[in-house]
Protein backbone atom coordinates (compact mmCIF):
# COMPACT_ATOMS: atom_id res chain seq x y z
CA UNK A 1 0.00 0.00 0.00
CA UNK A 2 1.14 3.32 -0.58
CA UNK A 3 -0.84 6.49 -0.61
CA UNK A 4 -0.06 10.26 -1.91
CA UNK A 5 -1.30 11.62 1.24
CA UNK A 6 -0.06 15.22 2.85
CA UNK A 7 -1.96 15.20 5.96
CA UNK A 8 -0.15 15.50 9.18
CA UNK A 9 -1.94 13.26 11.90
CA UNK A 10 -2.84 10.93 9.09
CA UNK A 11 0.95 10.78 7.32
CA UNK A 12 2.28 10.53 10.88
CA UNK A 13 0.24 8.36 12.89
CA UNK A 14 0.56 5.25 9.86
CA UNK A 15 3.34 4.29 12.40
CA UNK A 16 0.51 2.65 14.30
CA UNK A 17 -0.02 0.17 11.99
CA UNK A 18 3.59 -1.14 11.98
CA UNK A 19 2.91 -3.87 14.56
CA UNK A 20 0.23 -5.64 12.02
CA UNK A 21 1.85 -4.97 8.88
CA UNK A 22 4.98 -6.70 10.06
CA UNK A 23 3.17 -9.58 11.29
CA UNK A 24 1.34 -9.64 8.13
CA UNK A 25 4.41 -8.98 6.08
CA UNK A 26 3.15 -6.23 3.77
CA UNK A 27 4.55 -3.12 3.69
CA UNK A 28 2.21 0.03 3.84
CA UNK A 29 4.00 3.86 2.97
CA UNK A 30 1.98 6.96 3.51
CA UNK A 31 3.30 10.38 2.24
CA UNK A 32 4.42 8.95 -1.21
CA UNK A 33 4.22 12.68 -2.59
CA UNK A 34 5.97 16.02 -2.49
CA UNK A 35 6.03 15.84 0.93
CA UNK A 36 7.65 14.26 3.08
CA UNK A 37 9.26 12.10 0.36
CA UNK A 38 10.58 14.91 -1.88
CA UNK A 39 11.67 17.07 1.20
CA UNK A 40 13.34 14.02 2.56
CA UNK A 41 14.73 13.02 -0.54
CA UNK A 42 16.35 16.59 -0.68
CA UNK A 43 18.05 16.52 2.68
CA UNK A 44 19.10 13.44 2.25
CA UNK A 45 21.14 14.24 -1.05
CA UNK A 46 23.08 16.84 1.19
CA UNK A 47 23.00 15.66 4.56
CA UNK A 48 26.53 14.81 3.94
CA UNK A 49 27.47 18.55 3.93
CA UNK A 50 26.11 18.58 7.29
CA UNK A 51 27.34 17.31 10.52
CA UNK A 52 24.08 19.32 12.11
CA UNK A 53 21.01 20.55 10.09
CA UNK A 54 19.80 23.07 12.47
CA UNK A 55 17.00 25.02 10.57
CA UNK A 56 14.65 24.00 7.78
CA UNK A 57 12.66 26.57 5.55
CA UNK A 58 10.72 25.20 2.57
CA UNK A 59 8.03 25.72 0.91
CA UNK A 60 5.52 25.48 -2.48
CA UNK A 61 4.28 27.93 -4.31
CA UNK A 62 2.14 26.44 -7.34
CA UNK A 63 1.41 28.64 -10.40
CA UNK A 64 -2.10 29.78 -10.85
CA UNK A 65 -3.15 28.06 -14.12
CA UNK A 66 -1.88 24.55 -12.66
CA UNK A 67 -4.46 22.47 -11.83
CA UNK A 68 -5.93 22.46 -7.81
CA UNK A 69 -7.93 20.06 -6.74
CA UNK A 70 -11.01 20.37 -4.33
CA UNK A 71 -9.31 17.92 -2.11
CA UNK A 72 -6.34 19.87 -1.47
CA UNK A 73 -8.09 22.98 -1.50
CA UNK A 74 -10.53 21.29 1.87
CA UNK A 75 -7.23 20.52 3.20
CA UNK A 76 -5.77 23.82 3.63
CA UNK A 77 -8.99 25.54 4.15
CA UNK A 78 -9.33 22.69 7.57
CA UNK A 79 -6.67 24.69 9.32
CA UNK A 80 -6.70 28.43 7.42
CA UNK A 81 -6.48 30.77 10.53
CA UNK A 82 -6.24 28.01 13.14
CA UNK A 83 -3.86 27.25 15.66
CA UNK A 84 -1.30 24.40 14.29
CA UNK A 85 -0.21 21.83 16.84
CA UNK A 86 3.35 22.97 17.79
CA UNK A 87 6.87 22.12 16.15
CA UNK A 88 10.44 22.23 16.59
CA UNK A 89 11.80 26.28 16.47
CA UNK A 90 8.09 27.73 16.84
CA UNK A 91 7.09 29.97 19.26
CA UNK A 92 4.11 29.30 21.34
CA UNK A 93 1.08 29.95 18.88
CA UNK A 94 1.53 29.73 15.18
CA UNK A 95 -1.92 30.03 12.75
CA UNK A 96 -2.34 28.56 9.45
CA UNK A 97 -2.02 30.79 6.65
CA UNK A 98 -0.65 33.83 8.91
CA UNK A 99 3.32 34.72 9.15
CA UNK A 100 3.39 35.64 5.08
CA UNK A 101 6.86 36.48 3.68
CA UNK A 102 7.89 37.08 0.26
CA UNK A 103 10.45 34.19 -0.93
CA UNK A 104 12.33 34.63 -4.26
CA UNK A 105 12.58 31.96 -6.47
CA UNK A 106 15.06 31.26 -9.59
CA UNK A 107 13.38 32.13 -13.17
CA UNK A 108 10.03 32.85 -11.27
CA UNK A 109 11.00 35.97 -8.85
CA UNK A 110 9.04 36.69 -5.67
CA UNK A 111 6.31 34.77 -4.21
CA UNK A 112 4.15 35.47 -1.52
CA UNK A 113 4.50 32.79 1.53
CA UNK A 114 2.39 31.71 4.67
CA UNK A 115 1.98 29.02 6.87
CA UNK A 116 0.95 25.72 5.97
CA UNK A 117 0.30 22.18 8.44
CA UNK A 118 2.09 19.54 6.83
CA UNK A 119 3.28 15.95 8.52
CA UNK A 120 7.30 17.28 8.26
CA UNK A 121 7.15 19.56 10.69
CA UNK A 122 7.00 15.92 13.37
CA UNK A 123 8.65 13.78 11.23
CA UNK A 124 11.61 15.83 9.73
CA UNK A 125 12.79 17.12 13.36
CA UNK A 126 12.79 13.72 14.94
CA UNK A 127 14.16 12.16 11.41
CA UNK A 128 17.43 14.56 11.21
CA UNK A 129 17.60 16.16 14.82
CA UNK A 130 16.33 19.34 13.13
CA UNK A 131 15.19 22.10 16.24
CA UNK A 132 13.69 24.60 13.94
CA UNK A 133 11.75 24.16 11.22
CA UNK A 134 9.33 26.18 9.20
CA UNK A 135 6.65 24.93 6.12
CA UNK A 136 5.02 27.67 3.78
CA UNK A 137 2.93 27.71 0.76
CA UNK A 138 1.83 30.21 -1.69
CA UNK A 139 -0.44 31.55 -4.39
CA UNK A 140 0.78 33.08 -7.61
CA UNK A 141 -1.46 36.13 -7.34
CA UNK A 142 -0.91 38.42 -4.84
CA UNK A 143 -3.82 39.50 -4.40
CA UNK A 144 -6.03 35.92 -3.57
CA UNK A 145 -2.90 34.98 -1.13
CA UNK A 146 -3.45 37.91 0.71
CA UNK A 147 -6.78 37.64 0.30
CA UNK A 148 -6.98 34.47 1.88
CA UNK A 149 -4.78 35.85 4.50
CA UNK A 150 -7.39 38.49 5.68
CA UNK A 151 -9.93 35.41 6.12
CA UNK A 152 -7.35 33.83 7.83
CA UNK A 153 -7.45 36.78 10.42
CA UNK A 154 -11.34 36.64 10.54
CA UNK A 155 -11.15 32.69 11.57
CA UNK A 156 -8.73 33.58 14.42
CA UNK A 157 -10.77 36.23 15.81
CA UNK A 158 -13.71 33.94 16.27
CA UNK A 159 -16.03 34.62 13.33
CA UNK A 160 -18.06 31.95 12.60
CA UNK A 161 -16.69 31.06 8.95
CA UNK A 162 -16.22 26.94 7.72
CA UNK A 163 -13.81 27.68 4.95
CA UNK A 164 -13.60 24.21 4.52
CA UNK A 165 -17.30 23.67 3.08
CA UNK A 166 -16.74 27.18 1.12
CA UNK A 167 -13.72 25.39 -0.39
CA UNK A 168 -15.25 24.40 -3.91
CA UNK A 169 -16.78 28.32 -4.58
CA UNK A 170 -14.03 29.40 -3.24
CA UNK A 171 -11.83 27.14 -5.74
CA UNK A 172 -14.36 28.72 -8.94
CA UNK A 173 -13.59 32.12 -7.82
CA UNK A 174 -9.46 31.51 -7.78
CA UNK A 175 -10.11 30.22 -11.30
CA UNK A 176 -11.98 32.82 -12.89
CA UNK A 177 -8.71 35.39 -12.04
CA UNK A 178 -6.34 32.28 -13.99
CA UNK A 179 -5.72 34.78 -16.88
CA UNK A 180 -3.93 36.93 -15.06
CA UNK A 181 -1.25 34.17 -13.63
CA UNK A 182 1.31 31.63 -15.05
CA UNK A 183 1.16 27.48 -14.90
CA UNK A 184 5.09 28.10 -13.11
CA UNK A 185 5.51 26.81 -9.72
CA UNK A 186 8.10 26.25 -7.42
CA UNK A 187 9.25 24.40 -4.34
CA UNK A 188 12.10 25.82 -2.03
CA UNK A 189 14.55 23.74 0.18
CA UNK A 190 16.68 25.81 2.50
CA UNK A 191 18.87 24.09 4.68
CA UNK A 192 21.17 25.52 7.07
CA UNK A 193 23.89 24.30 9.88
CA UNK A 194 27.14 23.19 10.88
CA UNK A 195 29.26 21.75 8.17
CA UNK A 196 31.84 18.62 8.86
CA UNK A 197 34.34 20.93 10.08
CA UNK A 198 31.63 22.47 12.54
CA UNK A 199 31.40 25.84 10.41
CA UNK A 200 28.06 27.85 9.47
CA UNK A 201 26.35 25.91 6.43
CA UNK A 202 23.61 26.81 4.31
CA UNK A 203 22.21 24.98 1.29
CA UNK A 204 19.60 25.88 -1.18
CA UNK A 205 17.79 23.99 -3.16
CA UNK A 206 14.75 24.89 -5.78
CA UNK A 207 12.99 22.82 -8.56
CA UNK A 208 10.73 25.30 -10.98
CA UNK A 209 8.03 23.51 -12.82
CA UNK A 210 7.12 25.00 -16.54
CA UNK A 211 3.81 24.44 -18.38
CA UNK A 212 1.75 23.41 -15.57
CA UNK A 213 3.83 20.13 -14.67
CA UNK A 214 3.99 21.01 -11.38
CA UNK A 215 1.21 18.58 -10.78
CA UNK A 216 3.42 15.67 -12.00
CA UNK A 217 5.75 16.08 -9.02
CA UNK A 218 3.45 14.70 -6.04
CA UNK A 219 3.12 11.99 -7.87
CA UNK A 220 6.10 11.21 -8.76
CA UNK A 221 7.48 9.53 -5.47
CA UNK A 222 4.42 6.76 -5.72
CA UNK A 223 5.43 5.75 -9.18
CA UNK A 224 8.81 5.60 -8.11
CA UNK A 225 8.01 3.38 -5.28
CA UNK A 226 6.17 1.30 -7.74
CA UNK A 227 8.56 0.49 -10.04
CA UNK A 228 10.78 -0.46 -7.45
CA UNK A 229 8.14 -3.14 -6.58
CA UNK A 230 7.96 -3.95 -10.02
CA UNK A 231 11.47 -4.84 -10.05
CA UNK A 232 10.84 -7.08 -7.50
CA UNK A 233 12.60 -4.80 -4.72
CA UNK A 234 11.64 -5.00 -1.37
CA UNK A 235 10.03 -1.76 0.60
CA UNK A 236 10.64 -4.03 3.71
CA UNK A 237 7.41 -5.12 6.04
CA UNK A 238 5.80 -2.42 8.46
CA UNK A 239 4.01 0.66 8.45
CA UNK A 240 5.86 4.28 7.80
CA UNK A 241 5.88 7.55 6.42
CA UNK A 242 7.87 8.04 2.81
CA UNK A 243 11.09 9.01 4.23
CA UNK A 244 14.45 8.21 2.19
CA UNK A 245 12.39 5.67 0.60
CA UNK A 246 12.94 7.41 -2.73
CA UNK A 247 16.24 9.15 -4.12
CA UNK A 248 16.14 12.37 -5.60
CA UNK A 249 18.40 11.30 -8.59
CA UNK A 250 15.37 8.81 -9.01
CA UNK A 251 12.74 11.18 -8.57
CA UNK A 252 14.43 13.89 -11.46
CA UNK A 253 14.93 11.21 -13.13
CA UNK A 254 11.17 10.35 -13.68
CA UNK A 255 10.15 13.96 -14.34
CA UNK A 256 13.36 14.02 -16.90
CA UNK A 257 10.60 14.37 -19.93
CA UNK A 258 9.12 17.34 -18.12
CA UNK A 259 9.83 20.96 -18.69
CA UNK A 260 11.10 20.63 -15.04
CA UNK A 261 14.44 22.19 -13.63
CA UNK A 262 16.48 22.43 -10.06
CA UNK A 263 18.75 24.84 -9.01
CA UNK A 264 21.34 24.28 -6.12
CA UNK A 265 23.03 27.32 -4.05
Amino acid sequence: YSDLADGRDFVGGITALDARAKAANVSIVSGASTVPALSSAVIEQFRSEFSRIERLTFGISPGQKAERGLATTQGIMSYVGKKLKPFPGTRAKVYGWQDVYRQTYPDLGKRWMANCDIPDLDILPERYGITSIRFSAGLELGFLHLGLWGLSWLVRWGMPLNLQKMARPLLRISNLFDAFGSADGGMHVVMMGKDTAGNSHRRSWFIIARDGSGPHIPTTPAIVLAKKLLRGESLGSGAQPCVGLVSLDELLGELSAYPIKTFTR
